[in-house]
């Protein structure tokens, strides 16, 4: 059983005399799940809550075209309906690629899958790859220790590497290894120098 447990989802923690223990994983991916859809969930809400928004400002625009433009209506009604599809089909696509993203996850997390586990020091570069000798499925890297320092962690599968706040990837699957990176700007902290980082990996 882990000894320790993260900050936030109080995921379980292992330190080297620790045993694993099954239902440690399956108590991590439960929180891990729930996480996820609580995410889906609340996106969805803000998503619908735009398009209504601005449905109804589209609508309001149009009659107030229509009182002061009647020779121009057709015109007018042609770009505000060109305009809304524009609108909800990049709704539409955000939305399906971030379902997409969390299906893959619930998959790979739902499969029967061989975890490893292991861990690293940062070496301050800006990429460093780590070989696990094995296809990764996903990896989920994490501090030993907190410090309040932002985008230190991060889940990623293939395909669908973590994001963060700038143009950097904190953790990417690529192929037997997984990246990781140590970009300021970017917020991408999973190589601080000198600082321990445990993953958990699998294949």
């Amino acid at each position: 059983m882990g000894s320790n447990k993260t900050e936030h989802y109080g995921l379980h923690q292992w330190v080297p005399e620790d045993d694993f223990l099954r239902t440690d994983f399956n108590e991590n991916f439960e929180k891990l799940d729930l996480a996820l859809y609580t995410a889906e969930q609340n996106l969805r809400t803000d998503l619908t809550g735009d398009v209504q928004q601005l449905n109804t400002a589209l609508d309001t625009l149009e009659r107030e075209l229509r009182a002061d433009h009647d020779a121009d209506i057709t015109q007018v009604e042609s770009a505000l309906s060109k305009a809304q599809q524009t609108l909800r089909n990049e709704f539409n696509g955000n939305l399906e690629n971030t379902n997409a993203a969390l299906e893959t996850v619930r998959a790979l997390a739902a499969k029967k899958t061989e975890i490893v586990f292991g861990s690293y020091v940062g070496d301050g570069e800006l990429y460093r790859t780590i070989n696990l000798g094995f296809t990764i499925k996903w990896v989920f890297v994490y501090p030993a220790r907190e410090d309040g320092l932002n985008s230190q962690s991060g889940l990623a599968a293939p395909g669908f590497p973590s994001q963060s706040e700038g143009a950097y990837f904190p953790v990417v699957v690529l192929g037997t290894s997984f990246q990781v990176c140590c970009e300021g700007s970017g917020g991408s902290f999973t190589n601080f120098i000198n600082k321990k980082f445990n993953y958990i990996a699998g294949k």
